[in-house]
């Protein structure tokens, strides 16, 4: 499918002129180039697989090098272009009160400020692609069979070509496949009465009172005119050891009550996402609901975790949940699943006609205001 779209798409580059394409397809080009990576064999498409809204259904992926693999589990991309930058935000409290924590940011520790940050990380760690750096990255891109739909002032430079590169993988990201918005969910929110069963309708009660889900994965829109669900925020939920110890957000604040803390993924398509937490270590989405319920009633089914010291016991643990209700409940985010995704194996997602086009919604898009140059990289004092 890919060499015969690529083709048509070159013969309308020559019928044009020196007209290139938009940055998107030239981003959905490199991120399933498996020529990307050494050795070649990987792309982005391997650790984030279209079937599993965009994550890896393996607990950790390897890596192009066979014997090296990572330590967390690759997260979903869908919606990922939404994701608030890194910032430490000041927070009122329903009391009152105000504090100040970390929100948003890329990957599981926050350590990418946004996808622009996120999206060059992976060519160039070991245990993924395994590039040397820029250089290697764009002599590969330069032997593309897509290269011709590049500017061609930019070919030349390893840098200008490879921060091209860049930029076309976070258009590609917030193109609409990526954020279609039409899980039953979504039409329940428009006013379609039977969008839900019975049981999500119970469970969508537990969610936002005993489960306590909608005080982190909120429901309500805050920096998108649709619900992300989640505030981004940072926590340690006290997930079973598995692995190297694996500092979370301290790594990147070096604050101690930041050991083993990491961010609240957006609940959209969790059910298609196993396994879950960022290190992969519980296996099914309910396991995960009963992990939230009794984790602190039944400590050995569990095991231990890493940073027993800052795991939060205020609002998970012991959430008094019956086996009904945790039915309910998990019957419930599969409503948040985009029929998109459930209809659509082994390709990328057709989202729906009426999506609004990325252009129109460039303003919103939370790498807008600081990422104003085109085609040259930021100059870094």
């Amino acid at each position: 499918m890919l060499p015969r779209l690529l083709a048509f798409l070159l013969c309308s580059w020559v019928a044009f002129g020196e007209q290139t394409l938009d940055p998107a397809t030239i981003g959905r080009f490199i991120f399933t180039d498996t020529s990307l990576s050494n050795p070649p064999g990987q792309s982005c498409l391997t650790c984030h697989n279209p079937n599993h809204a965009f994550a890896d259904p393996r607990r950790v992926s390897p890596g192009a090098t066979p014997t090296l693999k990572g330590t967390r589990n690759a997260p979903s991309l869908m919606y990922a272009a939404l994701i608030p930058p890194f910032a430490y935000e000041d927070l009122l409290l329903p009391d009152g009160t105000e504090i100040f924590a970390w929100e948003g940011g890329l990957f599981h520790d926050g350590r990418a400020k946004d996808l622009f940050d996120q999206v060059d990380q992976p060519f160039f760690e070991t245990h993924e692609m395994n590039l040397k750096g820029k250089a290697d990255l764009a002599a590969r891109l330069r032997k593309s069979t897509y290269l011709k739909l590049f500017p061609k002032h930019l070919v030349g430079d390893d840098e200008k070509l490879t921060y091209q590169a860049f930029r076309a993988l976070v258009e590609f990201l917030k193109s609409p496949s990526f954020r279609p918005f039409d899980s039953p969910y979504d039409r329940h929110q428009t006013g379609d009465k039977k969008a839900l069963s019975l049981s999500q309708k119970r469970g969508l009660k537990i969610y936002k009172t005993t489960a306590g889900c909608a005080d982190c994965h909120f429901l309500e829109p805050q920096n998108w005119e649709q619900p992300l669900l989640s505030d981004f925020g940072y926590d340690n939920l006290g997930a079973p050891a598995i692995g190297k110890k694996d500092p979370g957000l301290n790594a990147v604040t070096k604050d101690p009550e930041d050991l083993g803390k990491f961010r609240a993924p957006s609940l959209r398509n969790v059910a298609l996402t196993a396994p879950y937490l960022h290190n992969g270590s519980i296996a099914t989405l309910r396991e995960v609901l009963e992990f939230y319920n009794k984790r602190d009633l039944e400590p050995e089914r569990w095991g231990v975790t890493n940073y027993p010291e800052t795991v939060n016991h205020d609002d998970l643990g012991n959430l008094g949940l019956t086996d009904d209700e945790i039915t309910d409940l998990l019957n419930f985010l599969h409503a948040f699943s985009d029929d998109c995704l459930k209809n659509k194996k082994n390709t990328f997602p057709s989202p729906p006609k009426n999506t609004p086009s990325t252009e129109s919604l460039k303003l919103f898009f939370p790498d807008y205001t600081h990422r104003q140059d085109p085609e040259f990289p930021e100059k870094k004092n």
